[in-house]
């Protein structure tokens, strides 16, 4: 069971336009503010590429979250004050069903995303025409 803070690793490949988050451990409310904060500067570096993005959250290593904080990330990413950050398409990829299922409920807010097992279909759906 992962029980550590949540830590998160962001790369972006700017020739695809391709934001990916990697996250670890358990998100709190605190934990998933600061992620939330630092994943926005990294969209807003691509400049005039916001908006046209693709962003692929791997959650392979993280916990499912508290209730709490699933809300919060759901009310996020369909807060539409942020709609200019949004990405073309956003793909998820955990092997766990509960953390499937919290996606899932973000997918209820925002049709443009998909949720898979594994990275390697998550980036081909995301990066197929």
């Amino acid at each position: 069971m992962i029980t550590r803070e949540a830590r998160q690793e962001i790369e972006i490949d700017r020739e695809r336009k391709l934001v990916v988050v990697t996250v670890t451990g358990y998100f709190s409310v605190e934990a998933a503010h600061r992620a939330t904060m630092e994943t926005r500067i990294a969209i807003q570096s691509l400049g005039a590429g916001v908006g046209q993005h693709l962003t692929l959250y791997d959650l392979s290593a993280a916990a499912p979250a508290a209730a709490d904080t699933a809300d919060l990330i759901r009310m996020g990413f369909a807060n539409p004050v942020y709609r200019k950050l949004w990405a073309r398409k956003v793909a998820f990829c955990t092997p766990s069903s509960l953390l499937r299922r919290q996606v899932e409920r973000i997918r209820e807010v925002r049709d443009d995303i998909g949720v898979f097992d594994t990275r390697a279909a998550a980036l081909a759906w995301l990066t197929a025409d």
